[in-house]
């Protein structure tokens, strides 16, 4: 009897898992040698957490994530990708993973620059099946596109000719950010960058907030930053976030304020302090709701 014939998409996805596997041999995130290229191996359910995503594409090659943005529900696996072309905080769930079957995944950051430009060489930058939302999302899921697999795979095994990823990973890079610019989503992915849209003043926005979270920041301080009327700039920030600007703020000061307890050896304190918080209990309570620990106490567990 005849064995099962491999598909053309199957046969992407599974050299895709072969060459992330190759770059991870045991649980966690891993930076390659390629700037803005990472991999990922989880191979135990992991509950819902917060999780802060920089403005990236991110490719599941084996099990599935379900990713949570306000009440809506993200779930991605190897026939579909994830686009988050803003930093945002969100939420993140594994389930139905082990040892022998583990989830594996890869994030290449996206330069917003790079988009711009590529944006002035297309003429049609919507081949699209869907219409853009007046204020696009900051997070979606679309159909896996071959083409951006092929150029995924070349990237990866760029990795094993340090001569070569230096000249040719650039351009592959740029070809994958092409293709993503050509797929579905393209239009969106234009409205955040496309000047003097309500997108791109959000986006403009977003970026302000990531720089400048240890200020003292009013709504009021945040609608004038964004050239909007405290009342617009609500619905068109949570138009594309799913968040208001104050509860974006909160959460990207924690996530921050964690990095710095983490990586600095910051006590609660002056992390709250740093990144924006007067009130020790305040920061301490909040921390707690979002992260379901206390500073200290999931700091310790990260170290341990």
């Amino acid at each position: 009897m005849a064995g099962k014939t491999t598909t053309p998409t199957e046969a992407r996805t599974q050299k895709l898992a072969q060459l992330v596997a190759a770059q991870t041999r045991e649980d966690g995130l891993f930076n390659t040698a390629c700037p803005g290229l990472a991999v990922s191996r989880v191979s135990t359910p992991m509950p819902r957490l917060p999780i802060a995503y920089k403005p990236s594409l991110c490719v599941v090659v084996q099990g599935q994530k379900q990713i949570y943005i306000g009440s809506e529900v993200h779930t991605y696996n190897p026939q579909n990708y994830l686009v988050v072309p803003l930093a945002m905080p969100l939420e993140m769930e594994i389930k139905n993973v082990t040892p022998e079957n583990p989830l594996l995944g890869l994030g290449l950051e996206l330069d917003l620059k790079m988009i711009s430009e590529l944006l002035l060489s297309i003429d049609e930058p919507v081949s699209a099946t869907t219409t853009p939302r007046k204020c696009p999302r900051a997070t979606y899921v679309s159909q896996a596109v071959p083409a951006i697999q092929d150029a995924l795979i070349r990237l990866l095994e760029l990795l094993d000719t340090p001569e070569d990823l230096r000249v040719l990973g650039p351009s592959t890079i740029r070809e994958i950010v092409y293709r993503l610019l050509q797929h579905e989503q393209g239009g969106n992915i234009r409205k955040l960058v496309q000047s003097g849209s309500n997108g791109q003043r959000v986006a403009s926005l977003i970026r302000y907030l990531n720089s400048n979270y240890g200020e003292r920041l009013s709504i009021e301080d945040i609608a004038s930053q964004a050239g909007m009327s405290t009342s617009s700039l609500h619905q068109k920030f949570r138009d594309v976030t799913g968040l208001s600007p104050l509860q974006y703020l909160k959460k990207i000061r924690l996530h921050n304020a964690r990095a710095a307890m983490v990586e600095q050896g910051l006590n609660a304190r002056e992390a709250g302090y740093k990144v924006g918080y007067s009130n020790p209990s305040q920061f301490s309570r909040e921390f707690k709701r979002m992260f379901g620990a206390a500073p200290g106490q999931l700091v310790k567990s990260l170290l341990d």
